[in-house]
């Protein structure tokens, strides 16, 4: 009976780690790069969990246990096993390069299995502080996990993303600073409709002097071997009356109990998220991600008449038209209104928005934009080859946005196991109502594992 327990928690688990791309701090990507030295790898190419868990599955390494017991596809850790990984890398520019920023950066991770079912992982580097001091600092990554039987429980400081797109999370995005948090995730039999992944976290951190809260919770399924469906909702809270309550019943329900006359609007921020991907085969998938921020509910509901409808969609595709080839092409569009698209404080308080140190908590692209992101990949050998390009126009012309494009190329050869050279340009057009700002230029990345 325990061992048929711990496989359907497994299962579960897997369930949920299927359509995520960890968190792009996450040592997943360390433990990878490690495991199977590929050039992509080497280069923190970004990869969902079920390509990361296929480059663990047969590997004897250290590393690999971990990442299998973290990626849900092992019961237990093999106790005392320890891992340290240390990288290097160097930045060099041509003096007309608009991209010069640092000439280094460093990444130290530390991974220890405590027990058989707690792990703990840390991160330091300074590779987010380089391109953006004011949000971020050298300390980007730390986790507790600790698991009891079909129940998974976490604390740590980190940033978070859920699924989403290549180009970010409509919901919880990774584009943010890191926050503290606590987390569970849980599977849970609902009849007639079956066994669900719940995951649900809470953080709490400081925003223009004053507390803030920030909450979500997720409840995933498949519904067979090709359709999974998911269901979640978010909230920023200026204020969290009984506290307690509002992490027991839906968050909508618990804005609407406490939104009384003294209180008002303003004060929550609530979000909500429907995500269906569908797979075509074993590697090729299509996903589709709508988000609500503000709409008009029921009366009964609580629901204003004068409430602007904004809402965010993302549509995918994840392909492999060869095994050494990758291709993803994703469209976002979000509203925009006169008083504040999706995301904004649509009048109330800056801290209300969805943002946290001028970032953005959910996806990148922001309000009143459409935008088309195109990421194409191809390995050979120790070649690798990657172009990242978005583009980006107004979805309504009477409220003011950026619009233009943003462009990399990646060229990288593998020159030993464990290090990378590779030639990056990036380039960029943005306006908005004034002249547009140009920015272009090529850089040499050196980068060594130990």
């Amino acid at each position: 009976m325990r061992r048929q327990a711990t496989a359907w928690a497994l299962a579960c688990i897997l369930t949920a780690a299927a359509q995520h791309l960890p968190s792009r701090d996450d040592p997943l990507y360390d433990w990878a790069a490690r495991v199977a030295p590929t050039p992509a790898a080497l280069l923190r190419l970004p990869r969902e969990r079920d390509e990361l868990l296929r480059t663990f599955e047969r590997s004897q390494a250290p590393a690999a246990a971990l990442a299998r017991w973290k990626l849900g596809s092992s019961a237990t850790l093999p106790h005392g096993t320890q891992w340290l990984g240390v990288e290097v890398s160097y930045f060099a520019y041509p003096q007309a390069s608009a991209w010069q920023t640092a000439t280094g950066e460093y990444r130290i991770v530390g991974a220890w299995a405590l027990s058989p079912s707690a792990l703990l992982e840390v991160v330091w580097s300074d590779a987010r502080r380089r391109t953006n001091a004011r949000a971020f600092d050298t300390f980007p990554y730390a986790k507790l996990t600790l698991r009891t039987g079909a129940w998974q429980w976490q604390a740590g400081y980190s940033t978070l993303r859920w699924a989403g797109g290549y180009s970010g999370g409509l919901l919880v995005n990774d584009a943010m600073p890191p926050v503290p948090h606590l987390s569970v995730q849980f599977p849970l039999r609902l009849p007639l409709i079956g066994t669900w992944h719940v995951e649900q976290f809470l953080c709490q951190f400081e925003q223009d002097g004053a507390t803030t809260w920030w909450g979500a919770r997720r409840f995933e399924r498949e519904l067979n071997a090709r359709w999974s469906l998911s269901l979640a909702e978010a909230f920023k809270a200026l204020d969290l009356p009984t506290g307690a309550l509002s992490q027991l019943v839906p968050y909508y329900l618990y804005q609407k109990w406490f939104s009384e006359a003294p209180r008002a609007s303003g004060w929550f921020n609530y979000l909500a998220e429907v995500g269906v991907v569908y797979k075509l085969s074993e590697q090729n998938r299509a996903y589709l991600f709508w988000l609500l921020d503000d709409f008009r509910a029921p009366t009964a509901f609580g629901g204003a008449p004068i409430t602007p409808r904004k809402v965010a969609t993302l549509i995918g595709l994840r392909l492999h038209p060869t095994p050494r080839t990758r291709l993803v092409m994703e469209l976002v569009r979000s509203d925009g209104t006169p008083t504040g698209g999706v995301y904004d404080a649509s009048g109330h308080a800056p801290r209300y928005a969805y943002f946290y140190k001028g970032l953005p908590m959910g996806h990148p692209i922001g309000a009143n934009r459409i935008g088309f992101y195109v990421r194409a990949e191809h390995e050979s050998g120790r070649w690798v080859g990657a172009v990242d390009y978005a583009t980006l126009r107004r979805f309504h012309e009477y409220r003011a946005g950026a619009r233009g494009y943003t462009l990399e190329l990646i060229v990288g050869y593998q020159v030993a196991e464990s290090a990378m050279l590779a030639l990056r340009y990036r380039a960029s057009y943005l306006r908005d109502n004034g002249p547009p700002e140009v920015r272009a230029g090529w850089f040499l990345q050196a980068t060594a594992l130990f």
